[in-house]
């Protein structure tokens, strides 16, 4: 059973000195696991330009409940 969701944006934060791309993580917890992608994924749209960085990935992580 699906007991709690987490969906984390990932953002480009440039490059380091070695030219390797720099990722910003935001992580907001406790998402109704009712929650659909699509819902959880309009609402990572709505956020991103309030970010000072641009968006590269959304995530959805599940905590199943196996008892």
């Amino acid at each position: 059973m699906l007991v709690n969701s987490r969906l984390i944006l990932v953002f480009s934060n440039g490059v380091d000195e070695f030219g390797d791309p720099i990722h910003k993580t935001k992580s907001f917890n406790n998402i109704k696991p009712t929650a659909t992608d699509e819902q959880l994924t309009a609402v990572a749209s709505s956020l991103a330009p309030l970010q000072q960085w641009s968006l590269i990935q959304v995530d959805r992580t599940n905590l199943h409940s196996l008892i």
